[in-house]
């Protein structure tokens, strides 16, 4: 079966042992998936039934991804869209089309294609986590952004603070107390005092210094009509500060739980940068089918950490891979900047491209290689990673690196 899924209805299409077809449209609720199972369940006749689709995260993927007698493709919307101009150079295309594409690909090419196998529970439950907690993160940098931008349309002092951040504790509590700048100016002097005491700001010269810097600083401007408006926005953006970032703290709580809970977790934790937030987002990276990935460089291609060859008659180039999971992708690219700061092998290894004239990221990227390569290894044996196992094989092949590294 070949399935076009949109928001409000699906376009699928079943093609039989003859590969005749037949169209069916259903609404994207959960009992008419469960009647078009049912009916594919007899026609089956207790046969798996496979199932092409396009790659993302909808609703329909976590629908059938856990049936037993389901088994899913999940393709590239590129190479489903490049598989249909084989058929329709024009370009034309509607939904119903689509469905019968996929059923086609999947019917022709099913020996070539790797079906999905769900990793189990508790790795699945990790890897949405980081995924969640990664989203919260990006929002609120948005949002700080917003504010950062509004407070310096409006409120000065807050910018004067002796702080870096807005959304560091003295920065928000001033705010959020003083969301008006005349406010902050006409506090008296023992408010100020304790708020600056809360945040470990004790020494009275200190502290005398930044209430005379708040009391002498000239505001922006004394309009009411361009005042209050910008206090509700900037009100309501601290707002939405505080809940992201519970909302990040539930997420971590819940991922340290999990993490003490699963069977590889010291595999991932062991490793040296991998702290609190980059740990469990290794081990979902990885996951718990070690099948998936016939060898490390079939990972490292997976992610977009490996370049790509493209060549073309006399023309050949070895160039980044744009179209990749970005957050696996983000994943080992910061890891391994992480790792160069704690590993003293990938420090000396980062230096040396370097040294060679590779760009900063380019050289992320290749160290991100190396320790793909090393992860691997690590997942495939269960066995922790040894840096002085390793340094002993690299000693062992003369690798440049080691006279680097000595040097």
């Amino acid at each position: 079966m070949g399935v076009d899924w949109a928001d409000s209805k699906h376009d699928l299409c079943i093609l039989d042992a003859g590969r005749n077809p037949s169209f069916r449209r259903i609404n994207a609720e959960p009992q008419d998936i469960e009647e078009i199972l049912a009916e594919l369940r007899q026609i089956a006749d207790g046969r798996p039934i496979h199932v092409c689709l396009e790659k993302a995260r909808v609703r329909i993927i976590y629908h059938l991804m856990l049936c037993e007698d389901i088994v899913l493709y999940p393709v590239d919307p590129k190479q489903a869209a490049r598989f249909r101009e084989t058929f329709v150079s024009s370009g034309a295309k509607d939904d119903s089309g689509d469905s019968y594409y996929l059923a086609r690909l999947l019917a022709d090419r099913h020996d070539e294609m790797l079906p999905m196998k769900p990793d189990d529970p508790l790795t699945r439950k990790i890897a949405l986590l980081c995924h969640t907690r990664r989203s919260l993160v990006d929002d609120k940098t948005a949002v700080i952004q917003q504010l950062h931008a509004k407070i310096k349309m409006y409120h000065p002092l807050a910018l004067m603070l002796p702080v870096k951040k807005l959304d560091t504790g003295l920065a928000r509590e001033f705010i959020r107390r003083f969301p008006d700048p005349r406010q902050a100016q006409k506090a008296n002097k023992q408010t100020l005092t304790k708020l600056l005491a809360r945040h470990s700001i004790k020494d009275p010269d200190r502290v005398a210094a930044i209430i005379e810097m708040i009391r002498s600083t000239p505001l922006v401007t004394s309009d009411a009509a361009l005042i209050e408006p910008m206090v509700i926005h900037v009100e309501a953006l601290i707002g939405q500060l505080n809940k992201l970032e519970a909302g990040i703290e539930k997420c971590q709580e819940l991922i340290r739980v999990s993490m003490a809970k699963h069977p590889d977790a010291k595999l991932f934790q062991s490793l040296p940068g991998a702290g609190a937030a980059l740990a469990p987002r290794l081990l979902a990276a990885m996951g718990s089918d070690r099948d998936r990935y016939e060898d490390a460089d079939a990972l490292a291609a997976a992610t977009g950490v490996a370049p790509v060859t493209v060549q073309s008659g006399k023309k050949r180039q070895v160039r980044r891979r744009r179209a990749c999971p970005k957050f696996l992708l983000q994943t080992f690219h910061e890891f391994a900047g992480c790792a160069r700061r704690f590993c003293p092998w990938s420090r000396a290894y980062y230096r040396w491209q370097r040294d060679k004239g590779v760009g900063h990221h380019a050289a992320i990227r290749k160290l991100a290689t190396r320790w793909i390569r090393i992860l691997f290894r690590v997942w495939k044996s269960r066995q922790a990673y040894d840096p002085g196992k390793y340094l002993d094989s690299m000693r062992a092949k003369n690798h440049p690196l080691i006279a680097y590294l000595n040097a």
